[in-house]
């Protein structure tokens, strides 16, 4: 009976820790099974790169398994590498990103966390050279082309921004646009471009400065045509247009302004000219008359045509010595085709026997007897404008 006792008391104790013993075994392979769940990572050699570079993408499988299927796709599921793990159970491919990208590893069937490369854009400029005056060309391209989106450029003087243009692209990147250089100085253009899948990159040109040559009679070439194309915008008479020639009618349109602005009445150019062509006095009339009438400045020594309120043309004339021409406001009474008995050529009188004339020779100072003297070639011309009746204010 003891030993029954013995053996009923045994086999409960024994089948709990079998069980118990049991219960363990099961869980053990549970936990295994959870030690052993492949792993993947994901690695870039570099988060950020230029549009051009390579880059190099490490998959890490843990456990290491080798010939296992790997697959390198980018956020959108184009795959962009795949092969199988070495038996270190590793992987690499090397990319060349388009642009921004966010790449995930997937083996068997795990995958990785996102790894982004950051792709910045290529920017290239170049500019024309810089003319006052003149417009300057400022192209370049972009890598990799966004055709259609825009490119900012900019143009700068003395490191600051003269104006900002956003131009559109084209197939292949490229792109185009002028701007005008209205004043003397160091230029630089720059440009710059960036896009949603593009970190924004810019470039600048060197610097270049603008010339500003001395010119007098006798010269020709592109920058007597800036000077000439200058000129006639501020209302300075210069019958040969822009012909880049620097004749007799150039330099008189030269002392012209010259005298306007106060300074030596020289017939050449001087840097100091380009300089004030970049800001200049602008003369005003001294009657506001709508009707066209024309003024003398006998302090300037300048012959104003005005109409509508405004100069319209401005000329370089000589006036009398010694106050021989009075001021007042006068009319055209008198008129003469060609020259009169004293050789005034093509004359319009306007008080007494004083008259609006063309004269071989016109000093840049008052040295007439009384009269306008007005070079030949705008003789003429002037003798056109002049009709009857038209209004004549000397004044100083």
């Amino acid at each position: 009976m003891s030993v029954r006792r013995g053996l009923s008391t045994w086999r409960p104790r024994a089948l709990a820790a079998a069980l118990a013993l049991g219960g363990s075994l099961v869980l053990l392979p549970a936990v295994a099974g959870a030690q052993d769940a492949p792993a993947v990572a994901l690695t870039a050699s570099a988060e950020r790169i230029t549009f051009g570079q390579d880059v190099r993408l490490s998959v890490t499988l843990t456990p290491a398994a080798g010939g296992e299927a790997v697959q390198i796709t980018d956020e959108t599921g184009d795959v962009v590498a795949q092969g199988t793990t070495r038996p270190n159970g590793t992987f690499d491919a090397t990319i060349r990103p388009d642009g921004t990208r966010t790449y995930l590893a997937t083996v068997l069937d795990a995958t990785s966390e996102g790894v982004t490369v950051a792709v910045r854009a290529v920017a290239d400029v170049r500019m024309s050279p810089v003319r006052l005056f003149d417009r300057v060309v400022v192209r370049g391209a972009i890598e990799p082309a966004r055709p259609g989106r825009n490119v900012e450029v900019t143009l700068l003087r003395g490191g600051r921004a003269v104006e900002t243009r956003r131009v559109p692209m084209g197939r292949n990147g490229g792109y185009s646009v002028r701007f005008e250089v209205g004043a003397p100085g160091v230029y630089r253009a720059r440009a710059s471009f960036g896009a949603g899948d593009l970190v924004r990159d810019r470039a600048v040109t060197p610097a270049d400065l603008t010339p500003l040559p001395r010119l007098s009679s006798g010269d020709s070439g592109a920058f007597v045509r800036l000077l000439e194309a200058r000129l006639m915008a501020l209302d300075y008479r210069v019958a040969g247009g822009r012909d880049g020639r620097y004749d007799f009618r150039t330099a008189d349109a030269v002392v012209a302004f010259h005298k306007v602005q106060g300074m030596s009445r020289s017939f050449a150019v001087s840097a100091a000219t380009w300089r004030r062509l970049a800001d200049p006095l602008v003369p005003r009339p001294r009657r506001d008359w709508n009707a066209f009438h024309f003024e003398v400045d006998q302090t300037k020594q300048v012959l104003y045509t005005v109409e509508g309120g405004a100069v319209t043309n401005i000329l370089h004339v000589s006036t009398g010595a010694g106050g021989a021409t009075r001021d007042g406001s006068f009319r055209v009474w008198r008129k003469l085709a060609g020259f009169s008995p004293n050789h005034l050529y093509y004359p319009s009188y306007f008080d007494g026997l004083r008259a609006l004339h063309g004269w071989t020779e016109v000093p840049t100072v008052a040295a007439s007897h009384g009269c306008v003297r007005i070079p030949y070639w705008n003789a003429r011309w002037v003798y056109g404008l002049a009709a009857y009746g038209t209004r004549v204010v000397i004044y100083h």
